[in-house]
């Protein structure tokens, strides 16, 4: 099969080429990818001298995907050849204390496929048979790989647990925080607002109904002025999809007393150690929250995506076949309004 490979981070180092088929076991599904999503917070640390820190090497990358059925194991009773389908990526160990707990998310030791374990990069992937969801008629293999990431922001509503009647403030209007947001506004919550940078990105949130506020990352006194004028009292919840250090010091402002910060993914700053604002959680009694993946929610989240509460279409900003990847990251890591590119790996 045809597949993009890196024997170790840096683009120098992979390539789209030829690779043995993965081998179907009793209890797996071999999935024929027809679109797989680039994730621009795995995928372009690949081109880093590092590498991705959630991910091993040599890897076929890619943990978005979807498509048709191709082979099943000879224990497999739920699927058959042709079904369309997408797939967990997540592969807890199942001994550990957290798994024996039913605490999946926090295994240590589990593989995610795309990062620990050969992904969706390629005309074939592997997957176990109860990883896989089955995808409606009408959603297309385009929304159904963004099943992943609607899953990821599906435990973060979890973990934030929006009251009825809370206003709620999203930063940033990227993939994870358009999705976060719609999400939100079929929530409990009174009122949504996203706060972001690129105004491109924001015309296409206001498209969706929800209402926004231009970010001044050189003044952040402006958007905060926006924001409390029309909020005198502030938020009860903010979820930061920015991935910006500076953020953290500045988003307790913006909240009610005994508001809760949640911080998606990690921040990208100068210091590996962000300099935690203490004073002003403690003077307002503000409780911050993190998240950073999903096991087990792909089946809400396919279901958000076939009821309409998640546009995943709207999020789609460009398609390629495998052959063209590189050309489809470069615009994911370099141009500021690109939000999600799809890759087509058996494109013709």
């Amino acid at each position: 099969m045809k597949a993009l490979y890196y024997e170790k981070p840096l683009r120098e180092n992979a390539s789209i080429r030829e690779m043995p088929d993965p081998v179907c076991g009793s209890h797996d599904i071999v999935i024929r990818v027809v679109s797989c999503s680039i994730c621009h917070g795995v995928e372009a640390d690949h081109e880093a001298p590092g590498g991705s820190s959630c991910s091993g090497y040599p890897l076929i990358p890619g943990h978005e995907f979807a498509g048709y059925v191709h082979e099943v194991g000879d224990a497999v009773t739920t699927f058959r050849v042709g079904d369309r389908v997408t797939a967990d990526n997540t592969v807890p160990c199942g001994v550990c204390h957290y798994c024996k707990k039913g605490d999946f998310i926090h295994c240590p030791d589990k593989r995610n496929l795309g990062n620990k374990a050969d992904g969706g990069f390629a005309e074939y992937v592997k997957v176990a048979e109860g990883k896989a969801v089955r995808l409606p008629d009408h959603v297309s293999f385009n929304e159904g790989c963004l099943s992943e990431p609607v899953a990821c922001c599906m435990h973060s509503m979890d973990q934030m647990n929006i009251r009825y009647g809370d206003d709620v403030l999203v930063m940033g209007a990227g993939p994870m925080g358009m999705i976060l947001a719609m999400l939100a506004s079929h929530s409990n919550a009174n009122h949504v607002v996203v706060c972001a940078s690129s105004a491109a990105k924001l015309e296409k949130v206001k498209a969706l109904g929800i209402e926004t506020v231009l970010m001044d990352r050189g003044d952040y006194s402006k958007h905060e002025k926006e924001l409390l004028s029309r909020y005198p009292l502030g938020f009860d919840c903010l979820f930061d999809a920015t991935g910006a250090e500076e953020l953290v010091y500045s988003t307790p402002r913006l909240m009610k007393m005994g508001g809760r910060i949640l911080g998606y993914g990690y921040y990208r700053g100068e210091r590996p150690t962000l300099r935690f604002p203490f004073n002003e959680f403690w003077d307002r009694e503000l409780t911050y929250y993190s998240s950073l993946s999903q096991v087990g929610d792909f089946g809400r989240a396919v279901d958000a995506i076939a009821a309409g509460k998640v546009n995943a279409q709207a999020l789609i900003s460009g398609e390629y076949d495998l052959d063209h990847y590189f050309d489809g990251l470069d615009r994911v890591m370099h141009e500021k309004d690109v939000i999600k590119i799809i890759i087509h790996p058996n494109a013709g």
